[in-house]
């Protein structure tokens, strides 16, 4: 076996806060966790409201907030389920929050003859904000079968609140493509990109730009974009994650693989700060949709 597949076999515990895959553990989280559903969003991230100042912009801890609905409420349930299917094919996951470019070259070089992988590379990583899931099949491949991204974009609505004048937008996004391009070696080989960014908050409004950066980074496909109004109900927004769900294409296409971005949002000036955040339940949904989609594309013959 060589470096990389030993790096990568899947053990009993998860490189989390979660250790170990025991389902009364995976519950007790989830249980500890439901408040934070059940709280108003836009006053909850009021009073959890913390700044920064950097370059004289105001930065605040809204993407703590976000990553904490992927890692600690909806990342537990992702990773039971994933565990289960891989399971049914006889396989297993390990879980990984971060992994080294020498790795990624590793696998790269294995599949397609890239560059010989650097031990220096050891040195230097990436860290999709959800990690990535990886499932061994008995074959003895190891296959990504997901990564996950949160970028949470936008403080205008906030600042009207706060009766300040509206800023110039943020480039959190474009951050991303550093990720997606090391993710790339991961999937060398594979038919299919489940690399996924859930975008949240009025930056990405089809009123702003924004939105249309993503598309830039990925070949012009088109978004998967849910635009709230202030008479959006519960029910619009579950109709529309659903109707996203047969959309999803996660196949490479035009001889390039295509991440699949996921835009919940709002205008600035029509409603408050953390209106259009992801919640548990639609990252859960969306995220095990997309597992069922990879599965057979790694099932033994």
């Amino acid at each position: 076996m060589n470096a990389f597949r030993a790096a990568m076999r899947p053990v009993n515990k998860i490189e989390t806060q979660f250790p170990i895959y025991e389902p009364n553990i995976i519950n007790r989280l989830i249980l500890d966790n439901q408040n934070m559903s059940a709280f108003n969003q836009s006053a909850g991230l009021r009073d959890r409201h913390t700044q920064l100042h950097v370059d004289g912009r105001a930065l605040n801890d809204d993407s703590k907030v976000s990553e904490g609905t992927l890692n600690i409420t909806a990342m537990p349930q992702i990773l039971e389920y994933a565990r289960q299917r891989v399971g049914s094919l006889g396989g297993t996951i390990s879980y990984k929050k971060s992994i080294t470019l020498f790795d990624c070259q590793e696998m790269f070089h294995q599949k397609m003859g890239g560059p010989i992988p650097d031990p220096a590379n050891k040195a230097y990583s990436m860290k999709p904000d959800g990690g990535i899931i990886f499932a061994y099949m008995p074959n003895g491949q190891t296959y990504p079968i997901l990564i996950t991204e949160d970028k949470v974009q936008g403080t205008n609505d906030q600042r009207l609140a706060e009766g300040l004048a509206r800023q110039a937008l943020g480039n959190a996004i474009e951050r991303a493509a550093k990720n997606v391009r090391g993710s790339e070696m991961l999937f060398a080989g594979m038919s299919v990109f489940p690399y996924l960014v859930f975008a949240s908050g009025c930056d990405f409004d089809p009123s702003e730009t924004i939105a249309k950066r993503i598309e830039m980074m990925n070949l012009g496909i088109p978004n998967h974009t849910i635009a709230l109004n202030p008479n959006t109900t519960e029910t619009d927004i579950a109709e529309k994650v659903d109707a996203i769900l047969p959309n999803i294409n996660i196949e490479n296409r035009f001889g390039s693989k295509i991440f699949s971005a996921f835009i919940k949002t709002h205008k600035w000036n029509e409603m408050a700060h953390g209106s259009s955040r992801w919640t548990q339940a639609e990252i859960v949904k969306i995220c095990c949709h997309v597992i069922d989609l990879v599965l057979p594309t790694i099932r033994e013959p």
